[in-house]
């Protein structure tokens, strides 16, 4: 059975929607949800997080390699402007 449907904005005015109106919506609604399921990718991606991952952090290791050309950067140019 459709009903007509209130919807009140945050300014707190109360709009009425048809009961067409309010089919649509939901079926809107509903097209949305099924498409914001994780996909069997994410799946994937969720079930082997950090299975591979050692005792040594590759993010860690990274970041250490930044700073030091960043270093090497900022000494060369300190040399030059010496």
């Amino acid at each position: 059975m459709l009903e007509t449907a209130r919807l009140i904005t945050p300014q707190g005015k109360t709009i009425e929607l048809s009961p067409e109106m309010n089919r649509q919506i939901q079926e809107r609604l509903d097209r949305q949800a099924k498409r914001l399921t994780p996909t069997k990718a994410d799946q994937v991606i969720r079930e082997t997080f950090g299975k591979y991952a050692d005792a040594d952090s590759l993010t860690e290791a990274l970041l250490e390699e930044r700073l030091a050309e960043r270093l090497s950067e900022d000494a060369k140019v300190f040399r030059c402007h010496a």
